[in-house]
């Protein structure tokens, strides 16, 4: 009989509101083992790495445009929480609970640390504006021999249903007002030349490149982290792998939503 262990998922969660006020996607799970009794005493977990530093840019021309048109111009960055928050939870669709699971301090400054990071292989948690999703993990079998089991993405599920009922046109028309706010969060975080509309449409991209894998999906932890065991799903971005993990409902759930955010934010 095989069995089923809780495994600690210490998630790193682009909610639902987070996607609707930048339109970026889901963000990523940094995720842990943490062995249960019977298997001795817990292994300590990994420190998230910190962002890496943005390689030199090179001038380059701005591929999507934002109608800055009656966009914000006088909030400043510093101050501008309480004001974004307020706008999203005026959002059709918006669910109210769901403002609980954002992190009300430099809200804008997080997104933009976070988006630009789902890209690359690690993510570190202190950028993250979303607090965790709720839960373990669950995986079928040992640490040595396991799949992600089925009921596991019933833990994404509140999210994505959150993130479907929000309406995508209001959601980019906030993210068109405030876009000053994110422009200059991407400046600060190591892009002086940098437009971040091109780097949202870009990871936008990479995330609607996920693979959709067929479940049961194997899983390892060699020591105190879980990894594929498919080499192809190892050496995904990060936003991708997160993906997959959430399972091929909401991934395509989340993809169907990236599609409708892509077109709204490229459209002139």
């Amino acid at each position: 009989m095989e069995d089923t262990r809780s495994v600690l998922w210490k998630p790193v969660a682009a909610t639902a509101a987070v996607l609707a006020v930048v339109a970026a996607g889901v963000g990523g799970y940094w995720w842990w083992y943490q062995r249960g009794s019977a298997a001795g005493p817990s292994a300590p977990a990994e420190r998230a790495a910190p962002a890496p530093v943005p390689a030199p840019q090179a001038e380059s021309e701005i591929l999507y445009p934002i109608d800055e048109t009656g966009a914000d111009h006088t909030t400043a960055l510093d101050e501008s929480d309480a004001k974004i928050l307020e706008a999203i939870t005026h959002l059709q669709g918006w669910q109210a609970s769901a403002v609980h699971l954002l992190v009300p301090k430099d809200l804008v400054r997080h997104i933009v640390a976070t988006v630009d990071g789902l890209t690359g292989d690690k993510l570190a948690l202190q950028v993250l504006p979303t607090r965790p999703v709720p839960g373990l993990l669950q995986v079928t079998g040992s640490a040595k021999s396991a799949t992600i089991a089925p009921d596991n993405a019933h833990r994404y599920e509140p999210y994505v249903r959150a993130l479907s009922a929000i309406d995508t046109s209001q959601a980019v028309a906030l993210y068109r007002h405030f876009y000053p706010l994110f422009q200059q969060a991407y400046r600060e975080l190591g892009y002086p030349k940098g437009y971040f509309n091109d780097r949202l449409v870009e990871v936008i991209d990479d995330l609607l490149q996920t693979p959709e894998p067929k479940p049961p999906i194997s899983v390892v932890a060699p020591r105190a982290m879980f990894h594929y065991v498919d080499p192809d799903l190892e050496t995904l971005t990060y936003g991708q792998k997160v993906l997959v993990r959430v399972g091929l409902s909401n991934e395509s759930a989340i993809k169907a939503k990236l599609r409708e955010i892509r077109q709204a934010v490229t459209t002139r």
